[in-house]
């Protein structure tokens, strides 16, 4: 990527009167809300401001009703606005489009700058087309041949091959148009025929004209040789028989053009790559759309992605920075112009509150509630406490690997009975979920882990499915007596102890004290154990000891390790680079998919 939208503005479009998104860091952008409530008109609007042309835009549909009908006036326009960071130097393009009509002619004004430069209209025409290549995929209309034709553009005919170019492909040329001239003759007595035939059975009526009529085949023309192959090509899944896609169920067109985004991804290298993608769980059962959403969040990287969805598996209620929760509204109002007569006014808003107001609207609006199925989920993770929670939360953000759903027992010795409660509430549902509990491995949690693993206890917990395992280290072992603090990075968790250190007024753990967390004796040593006997070591003079075994310290340690997998580069690169932990992670993702 070499540039990133920052932030869209769009003014009187359609369902939409006024409306601003700024995107996060991340490149996953996800639009949730109820039916008709603006959601596609938003990637409509996003479509229209990557192809700034004519033959895009209609007054009559994409201004909203109310203006068209009412008000006309100066707010009969559409007015779209972004900021469109380069990521080399920084620099931000600023730019406006106004979309509108005059005596029955379409107008489109653009302006914009770079760096305090005025960009004219060609220039700002010239870089959407140039640098960019957007998708916009409506759920109700999957268009797989555009998709085909930059597939054929940019992959069978890389050499951007037209009728100015080489000998050869003048002379390919040629032969096709010879082949196309000679058909013509061919097929002129069966248009002779068809017209025939089409008269006739329009004889006998009296209220059309067929007088001039006439049947034609026509063929195309092509002024490239690619336009040529590429409407010839077909695309055709093997599955049983070799019928066209658009032939086969509408789950598994949806499927092969997921395949296509990959693809198509990873073979544009010139230009950046959006995709707007309207619902893009249509058709799709849980376990595809949970894969999908996890495909999306790698594909991330390489483009920006902009989803509407309906689908829970879509959004991560523990990381809404990037998701908008759009509602609608409508007044009613006479309009002096049109005789008092009163008009709906339409409008799209986002939802503002803090990421717990937004989950729970956004449950409202899915109609979830709580005991609903973002409690039980078909795959769930069930830890001790919400510290757990949080560090595995973190971690996976980390990674950009997907958040299960994470349920809290409140303790070890609770597992059990949360767990007979989870299959008493589960007897109903028309699934078994799976629930993966995640043990420490100290006494207690190898003394629960032997007893909920037994054959006996899963065959009591039938509406279920259990599995059990333990927490691993940052270097991916599991010896006895760790706890999940020893899945962070030993040089995050020591920066995170030494806070507190600090904050005591002892002498923090120094660097020849990290070498020693290498050697033999130490590296197995379950790490809160580790940072007691450093913590006391330094501070033999000190009167009494800190212990991060305490529940205190281990609240606070959480606290300040999550906040500084969020916000401290130097951290969050230590984690990163640590594929010991990604590769576990990855595992207990995989139970789900």
């Amino acid at each position: 990527m070499k540039y990133k939208l920052k932030e869209f503005s769009i003014n009187n479009y359609r369902s939409i009167l006024k409306l601003k998104i700024q995107p996060s860091e991340d490149n996953f952008l996800t639009i949730c809300g109820i039916n008709n409530v603006g959601k596609t008109n938003f990637l409509r609007a996003l479509n229209l401001f990557f192809n700034p042309f004519k033959e895009n835009f209609s007054v009559q549909d994409d201004v909203p009703y109310h203006i068209v009908e009412a008000t006309r006036g100066s707010g009969y326009k559409i007015t779209l606005t972004a900021k469109i960071q380069e990521l080399e130097t920084g620099d931000i393009l600023s730019i406006k489009q106004v979309f509108s009509e005059l005596k029955g002619e379409k107008t489109i004004a653009i302006t914009g700058s770079k760096a305090n430069t005025k960009l004219s209209s060609k220039d700002i025409i010239n870089f959407l087309t140039s640098k960019f290549k957007f998708f916009f995929i409506e759920a109700s209309n999957v268009d797989i041949p555009k998709l085909i034709s930059e597939i054929v553009n940019d992959e069978i005919l890389p050499l951007s091959l037209d009728k100015r170019r080489s000998k050869g492909q003048l002379e390919s040329l040629d032969k096709l148009e010879g082949f196309i001239e000679q058909s013509k003759s061919v097929v002129s007595r069966i248009e002779t025929d068809l017209t025939k035939i089409l008269l006739e059975l329009l004889n006998d009526v009296e209220s059309i004209d067929t007088k001039n009529w006439k049947l034609k085949i026509n063929f195309p023309e092509y002024n490239y040789l690619r336009e040529a192959i590429s409407n010839m090509i077909a695309f055709t899944l093997f599955d049983t028989n070799e019928k066209p896609l658009e032939t086969k169920g509408s789950g598994i067109q949806r499927t092969v053009l997921l395949s296509l985004i990959k693809y198509v991804n990873d073979k544009i290298k010139n230009k950046d790559v959006i995709w707007a993608i309207d619902e893009p769980e249509a058709f799709l059962q849980a376990s595809l759309q949970k894969s999908l959403y996890s495909q999306f969040l790698h594909e991330s990287q390489k483009s920006q992605i902009i989803i509407t969805t309906h689908s829970q598996f879509f959004i991560d209620v523990n990381r809404l920075e990037n998701t908008y929760l759009f509602e609608s509204s409508i007044d009613s109002k006479p309009y002096a112009r049109k005789g008092n007569k009163i008009y709906q006014r339409l409008d799209t808003d986002i939802f503002e509150g803090s990421d717990f107001e937004r989950a729970e609207r956004i449950k409202h609006n899915f109609g979830l509630s709580r005991n609903d199925t973002w409690d039980i989920m078909p795959f769930n993770v069930l830890v001790e406490g919400l510290e757990d929670k949080d560090y595995l939360i973190s971690l996976l953000n980390i990674y950009s690997l997907p958040v299960p759903n994470i349920l809290t027992a409140g303790g070890t010795s609770k597992f059990s009975g949360y767990l007979q409660f989870i299959n008493d509430y589960c007897q109903d549902l028309p699934y078994k979920p799976v629930v993966l509990a995640l043990y420490d491995k100290d006494s207690a949690g190898r003394s629960e882990y032997n007893s909920l693993d037994s054959p006996k206890k899963k065959s009591n917990l039938s509406n279920i499915e259990l599995r059990n395992t333990f927490v691993v280290n940052s270097r991916g072992s599991s010896p006895d007596n760790i706890e999940i603090e020893d899945l962070v990075p030993d040089d995050v968790i020591i920066d995170a102890a030494n806070k507190i250190i600090r904050k005591q007024g002892f002498s923090i753990i120094k660097a020849k004290d990290r070498r020693t967390r290498l050697k033999p004796i130490y590296i197995n040593k379950p790490v809160l154990e580790f940072l007691n006997e450093m913590a006391r070591n330094n501070n033999t003079d000190k009167n009494y000891e800190i212990r991060f075994d305490t529940l205190a310290n281990k609240l606070m340690l959480s606290k300040d390790i999550c906040k500084m997998l969020k916000t401290d580069e130097k951290s969050k690169q230590i984690v990163a680079e640590n594929t010991e932990v990604k590769d576990w992670l990855k595992s207990i993702i995989d139970y789900q998919l």
